[in-house]
């Protein structure tokens, strides 16, 4: 969707080959179509702005990390085509301090419904649980 030109004018959606190879290809086929199903058409801008943040003279997707208190999980799957843990793991170190990072094996970018979500869902039950203490 982002090599399209001019896909930041208007919204988006995946075709099912793009959704399946970028993000829903750890899961049974079935699933695949049932998860693209309820896909809806997303910003172009906003794709824009999080994707080519470093052309994006208005810094949109900028964080300033200092304004940030409060603990911060961050989550990296090792199978993930659209975010590599590369990435992620630098989002954890700017986050040093504040960050927990959690990298899973066996999982890509569609952690929440792919087969094993639940030992996902319990660590982050678990960490919620920890900071609340």
């Amino acid at each position: 969707m982002l090599m399209r030109w001019g896909f930041w004018r208007k919204p988006g959606r995946q075709k099912f080959e793009e959704a399946v190879y970028s993000m829903l290809h750890l899961l049974p086929v079935e699933e695949q179509k049932k998860a693209f199903e309820r896909f809806v058409y997303e910003s172009g801008r906003a794709a824009s702005e999080i994707g080519f943040w470093l052309f994006d003279r208005r810094k949109a997707a900028a964080v300033d990390d200092s304004e940030v208190t409060c603990p911060v999980l961050v989550i990296g799957a090792a199978e993930d085509r659209i975010t590599p843990v590369s990435v992620v793991r630098k989002v954890a170190e700017k986050y040093q301090g504040k960050a927990t990072y959690k990298e899973f094996a066996g999982h890509a970018h569609w952690v929440v419904g792919e087969p094993g979500w639940e030992n996902i869902a319990e660590y982050v039950n678990e960490w919620l649980n920890q900071i609340g203490d």
